[in-house]
C-alpha cells in the first residue's frame, strides 16, 4: 500500500529506491515520529554534511522498515552558526550515540540529549568535520610544529 506523507515533507526516490525526504528544521522531530509510525522502526544513523557554500549544515537520519524492506533518508538544513535540533532519542534510544558524534564532529546541538565527548575528550578546537577546519594549521598551532 502506498504511503501518504504530510504536505510539508518533500519526498522523492534515489536510483536505488531509497526514500529521500526533506523537511523544514521545525518539523525535524515530527518527521521522525511520522516515519516511525509508518513502520520505519530501525534508526541506522544520525549524521551531518557541512555545506559552507550555503551557510548550512544538512542533518539527516537513515531509517529502515524491515516489513516493507525499504530505506528512508530524512534531512533538514540548519544554519552553521549555533545549529540546533531536537533529539530523536525519545523515539530511538540509539540516536543518542549518533547525536553525540554529530555534535562533536559538526557542532550541531541536539536539545534534550546529554552531549558529552564521545571521541574528542579534552578537545578545544573547532568541530573537525566542518569543511573549513584546517587540520594542518590546527596541528601547527596546538603542538608548536612548523
Amino acid at each position: 500500500m502506498p504511503r501518504k506523507f504530510p504536505k510539508w515533507m518533500s519526498v522523492s526516490r534515489s536510483p536505488d529506491g531509497t526514500l529521500l525526504i526533506s523537511v523544514p528544521p521545525e518539523k525535524y522531530h515530527e518527521a521522525a515520529s511520522v516515519l516511525r509510525g509508518m513502520g520505519f522502526r530501525r534508526l541506522l544513523t544520525v549524521s551531518a554534511v557541512d555545506r559552507p557554500d550555503e551557510g548550512k549544515i544538512e542533518v539527516y537520519f537513515l531509517l529502515y522498515d524491515a516489513e516493507a524492506r525499504e530505506y528512508a533518508k530524512a534531512s533538514t538544513k540548519v544554519g552553521r552558526e549555533s545549529p540546533s535540533l531536537p533529539s530523536l532519542s525519545d523515539l530511538w534510544p540509539n540516536a543518542h550515540m549518533h547525536e553525540r558524534e554529530t555534535w562533536e564532529m559538526f557542532g550541531v546541538r541536539f536539545e534534550g540529549a546529554e552531549l558529552k565527548p564521545l571521541f574528542l575528550e579534552g578537545w578545544e578546537g573547532p568541530p573537525p568535520f566542518r569543511k573549513d577546519f584546517n587540520w594542518r594549521e590546527y596541528v601547527k598551532e596546538a603542538y608548536g610544529l612548523g
